[in-house]
């Protein structure tokens, strides 16, 4: 039996807490899509697969410790043959089936480190369903445990071919390191020289507490040029494409929240090389880097990147000391319950090129559903080659986060991603947050903002969520032609004609919540008054007509 990690120790942990983001494990569910899958053939693949890993079959004892269980005690295999329902039964049961597994928990006491399930569906179409706990499968071991599976499948002949060592035989040559111990200590005095400097976590607009847990995700798919084009920028500039994507994701949820100083979790997964074919190994080698974002006025997306950059390294030399440890110590420095509810984690850059070979896309399908779920995590954010491109997913507890902002944010940063990788040279706009007075607290909207959202609902329809991002959004990022900019100025000078508002106020980077203050200073405070009287007289199944008198 070995002692557990610490990271592995706060997903056991976590898994038991109750309260806001508790009351789930760290795990991963990941589906995909294929044909013509034999379920006997699957299963001896399974069994082969828990022979050569033994960390399938890790179990977590009474008093906290970690121990290596029997392959067919640990074993979880369901078949279940859907291939006569009708389409919309089908959908019902593959839907609930989604949601059962998305917030499963399995049973580490037993020895049950993942479950895989098989639907067969009409036609001789098949979901493969994968359920893995982090505490003992880390996502590149999820990987890993991927490409095994379709090789035993794919070579039913092939032997168990268990690796020269174990994640067992990894952490005792970890714990023997006496070079890390000394600099763990070194790097603790480093963190925490820093506690009193450390920003809170993101001013998240929460819903109300005391919800059933409920996840999802969304996701977007850069094409391989657009990868390419963001891998130039990045070399460009002198950092990864994923120090370049956490710049953006760091912006555009500085803009979110109108946080300027927070905190984000980024996990790594370094195996260092202390057993021979460590690459090979199944387990948690994860730990997690507290990330400090400071958001100053006047930066551009450029500087916001580099900057982080920059950080990025300053934290990876001093890894030594876990990033929980980092978490735990500052919440005894502020005396209350600290955490990083928002996680940016990044595939991008890794051996082989792509999540999966090819092998296992023509074994099982495409993976086209995959969402994971942690304790104490609102929103983790992900980023990784998928396909020769770039795939942006984010996994959302909805219980905890409305899901009309998270949209609105996730639609930024593809928007933004996006408008970068066609043009490079717009890094050197000002970032969202940057434009406004960034600050660790949001505030209500003031009527001037409200005014403005409504005008622009109204221009593009479907466009303006209702969330608090909308506020920070470029307005030009409504889908507004020149025209449209052109009614909205002109309809905002008659009704308001003290802040003589022109075309050239509204540039590339300038939101609602920037447009109002500057309006509302220009009219000497008078906007509020106007704008109220506007929203009362304006039902929202009203037509604004641009040619409308004033309200006052």
């Amino acid at each position: 039996m070995k002692n557990l990690t610490p990271m592995q120790a706060a997903y056991w942990t976590g898994r038991e807490a109750k309260g806001f983001l508790g009351n789930v494990s760290a795990h991963l569910y990941v589906e995909f899509d294929g044909s013509n899958i034999d379920p006997t053939r699957l299963e001896g693949a399974l069994r082969k697969l828990y022979e050569t890993h033994a960390m399938l079959c890790m179990q977590i004892t009474a008093d906290g410790r970690q121990a290596i269980g029997k392959p067919e005690e640990s074993l979880s295999f369901e078949v279940e043959d859907l291939s006569r329902l009708k389409p919309q039964a089908l959908a019902h049961q593959l839907a609930e089936k989604r949601e059962s597994w998305t917030s499963r928990s399995l049973d580490l006491a037993s020895g049950e480190t993942s479950a895989f399930g098989l639907s067969l569906l009409p036609d001789g179409a098949s979901r493969l369903h994968v359920d893995t706990d982090m505490a003992a499968i880390d996502p590149p071991s999820f990987c890993l445990l991927m490409e095994d599976l379709a090789r035993y499948y794919e070579k039913p002949s092939l032997p168990a071919e268990p690796g020269e060592s174990s994640f067992f035989d990894w952490l005792d040559a970890k714990a023997d390191d006496a070079d890390l111990h000394r600099r763990q200590q070194e790097d603790k005095r480093w963190w925490q020289e820093r506690l009193d400097d450390m920003p809170p976590a993101p001013d998240l607009p929460v819903v109300a507490a005391g919800q059933r847990v409920k996840s999802g995700r969304l996701a977007a798919y850069l094409s391989p040029a657009e990868r390419r084009s963001l891998e130039e920028t990045a070399r460009r500039l002198r950092m990864t494409v994923s120090a370049l994507m956490l710049g953006l994701f760091a912006a555009v949820i500085g803009g979110a929240t109108g946080s300027g100083r927070f905190r984000l979790n980024v996990p790594m997964f370094w195996r260092a090389p202390y057993t021979a074919g460590v690459e090979r190994l199944v387990g948690d080698f994860s730990n997690t880097l507290i990330l400090a974002v400071d958001l100053r006025p006047g930066e551009t997306y450029e500087e916001v990147c580099k900057s982080l950059a920059g950080r990025m390294l300053d934290l990876l030399a001093h890894s030594a000391y876990p990033g929980v440890s980092v978490m735990r110590d500052l919440s005894r420095h502020q005396r209350s319950l600290q955490s990083a509810p928002i996680v940016f984690t990044s595939g991008l850059g890794l051996p082989g090129r792509g999540l999966f070979s090819e092998c296992v896309r023509q074994v099982f399908g495409s993976m086209n559903w995959a969402v994971s779920q942690g304790p104490q995590v609102a929103l983790d954010a992900q980023v990784a080659e998928l396909d020769g491109g770039i795939l942006v997913n984010w996994d959302i507890r909805y219980d905890a986060l409305p899901e009309a902002w998270v949209d609105a944010a996730f639609k930024s940063y593809e928007r933004l991603a996006r408008k970068v990788a066609a043009d490079p040279g717009s890094l050197g706009e000002l970032a969202v947050c940057s434009v406004m007075t960034c600050g660790s607290a949001r505030r209500p909207a003031t009527y001037t903002e409200d005014m403005l959202l409504e005008l622009l609902n109204r221009l593009a329809p479907g466009r303006v969520t209702g969330s608090d991002a909308d506020m920070h959004l470029p307005i030009r990022d409504f889908g507004l032609g020149e025209g449209d900019l052109a009614d909205f100025v002109t309809f905002l000078n008659r009704y308001i004609p003290s802040a003589a508002i022109a075309p050239e106020d509204i540039g590339p980077a300038s939101t609602t919540a920037t447009l109002a203050s500057l309006i509302n200073d220009r009219s000497g405070k008078a906007s509020d008054s106007i704008a109220r009287a506007f929203l009362q007289a304006v039902g929202p199944s009203s037509r604004i007509s641009l040619a409308a008198q004033p309200a006052e």
